[in-house]
């Protein structure tokens, strides 16, 4: 159990805690109770704290997708489940995600590239804005692990197996599996 230490901030020395950029007062008048509580927190009891909190966090962090790159770039409005922890990179193009596609966790739908012709910090700074999109048909199954390098459409109810890696697209009812994806079989 955490012990309560009755001390007000102004009471608690100068640690990494507290904010340099705000006056303590500015702090009490701004944050609850409760986070000027936690500033006065020993760092045994924020150990604590942090071990009570993290299966919470966990599970928050695994039903969150991650967006690296501009998130005006990324369509969900027609997706209506949960994409799980998907990483989306929109560095290159868009992404679109259709209704009823389900994801696996650590999925990711990459559009970035870099030019490998280029050299040194060139090569860090070539990376083209727009043309490598990613179209996920409605529909799609991707297992965890998968791995969608842009461009590439994926056809309706496609089935892509864990840890699986996409280049270029995939036709509607077909389940492709491997690194790179191959078909395996057609559904229709």
């Amino acid at each position: 159990m955490i012990p309560i230490i009755k001390k007000t901030p102004e009471d608690a020395q100068e640690d990494e805690y507290t904010p340099a950029t705000k006056p303590k007062s500015d702090i009490k008048n701004t944050e609850s109770e409760f986070l000027n509580l936690l500033r006065t927190a020993t760092k045994k009891d924020l150990d604590v704290l942090s071990r009570l909190l993290m299966p919470h966090i966990a599970r928050h962090e695994l039903t969150q997708p991650r967006i690296w790159g501009d998130p005006g770039r990324v369509h969900l409005d027609q997706c209506n489940i949960s994409i799980n922890d998907l990483l989306i990179n929109t560095r290159s193009g868009h992404v679109t995600i259709k209704q009823d596609c389900f994801f696996g966790h650590r999925c990711m739908l990459l559009t970035g590239t870099h030019d490998y012709m280029s050299k040194g910090m060139e090569r860090l700074k070539a990376v083209p804005s727009s043309g490598r999109d990613i179209i996920v048909e409605r529909g799609v199954w991707m297992g965890s692990g998968v791995m969608v390098l842009g461009p590439a459409v994926i056809g309706q109810d496609a089935v892509i197996a864990a840890g699986s890696l996409v280049i270029g697209d995939v036709p509607p009812s077909t389940l492709v599996a491997g690194r790179p994806a191959k078909p395996i079989k057609s559904f229709e």
